[in-house]
């Protein structure tokens, strides 16, 4: 079964071009870009602008698709949506949610939704080797998760949602591409029909070979939008071949959402506390407890802070629980 929750977390990389699919760093929280050169400065500067676009969002909605090549699971195609909704409308408080269905070269398909809120994060997964799982991950273990993200630098935790919601411009992207490819702005200025900038960059030269996180390709572009600084197409190339594709198909910005665009459909099964699914409960007190392990003195996790005798509320596992 952890097998299953493992591979759920590699489609939906593929779909936003996480670390178990593409190699690149995009799973790790953001850092300091190179910035030696006038091209890098040049990249940096576009990155900063798409982060400042994204400041100021208030609502969004895309859609998006990816085909390409995983090693030793062949080739696989997704298709996904990510809402996200600021403070900004009455009552409903910021939310995100991400959707994905995915399909392998093998006839492997799945599906999986993740949405948080306030109260927490619920999310479904369901594929036809581990079935259907529809879970809730009270407030409380939320924030340790969030807290395990931060000092592990990783935002591909158990139940955690999609990087690409927390920068859906594809800020974040970019910054983990340039860690590991040598962007640079190219001369050509339009994709689609649409004005914008492409950036294009071999992979960096002396990365370690033994690094499990080394991409796959050897080059990648991308392509950004002028008019709202939104990353519409990512390639990723071994050769001449392009071995990994995504396409931002739909986005709209100021999009108008509702409570009922943050429900996660259970199809049917019926909810339970992650607390009481030891599969992904034991993936929460691993990830929860490595972060423990490599914290500073006194960095302790928020609900152990919480906790008025100094313990952990609701037992003596992170988040509590059984």
């Amino acid at each position: 079964m952890i097998h299953g929750m493992s591979m759920n977390r590699t489609a939906a990389g593929a779909l936003f071009c996480l670390a178990q699919v593409i190699g690149v760093t995009a799973a790790q929280a953001p850092g300091e870009i190179p910035t030696k050169d006038p091209q890098g400065a040049a990249v940096t500067a576009l990155v900063a602008i798409m982060a400042k676009s994204e400041t100021a969002l208030t609502s969004l909605r895309l859609t998006m698709t990816t085909t390409g090549k995983i090693p030793r699971a062949g080739d696989i195609t997704t298709r996904g949506e990510v809402r996200v909704l600021r403070a900004t409308q009455a009552g409903l408080g910021s939310r995100l949610f991400t959707r994905l269905e995915y399909a392998f070269g093998d006839g492997f398909k799945g599906r999986m939704e993740v949405a948080q809120t306030k109260d927490g994060i619920v999310t479904f997964q369901e594929d036809p080797a581990f079935g259907a799982v529809f879970l809730q991950f009270p407030v409380d273990v939320v924030a340790d998760l969030e807290w395990a993200s931060g000092i592990l630098k990783r935002s591909d935790l158990p139940g955690m949602v999609d990087s690409r919601a927390q920068s859906p411009l594809g800020s974040g992207m970019v910054k983990d591409l340039l860690r590991t490819f040598d962007l640079a702005v190219a001369p050509d200025r339009e994709h689609a029909g649409d004005q914008g900038t492409w950036l294009r960059g071999a992979r960096r030269a002396g990365l370690d070979a033994q690094d499990p996180d080394l991409p796959l390709a050897d080059r990648v572009e991308v392509f950004v939008r002028e008019r709202d600084h939104a990353l519409l197409l990512t390639r990723f190339f071994v050769g001449t071949d392009v071995v990994q594709e995504l396409v931002v198909e739909k986005l709209e910005v100021g999009a108008k959402l509702v409570a009922a665009d943050f429900t996660v459909d259970g199809h049917g099964e019926r909810i339970r506390n992650v607390r009481d699914y030891a599969p992904m409960w034991e993936q929460v007190i691993e990830v929860i407890g490595s972060a423990e392990a490599k914290a500073n003195e006194g960095d302790e996790r928020p609900s152990k802070r919480k906790a008025p005798d100094g313990g952990t509320p609701g037992g003596g596992t992170p988040g509590g629980g059984k």
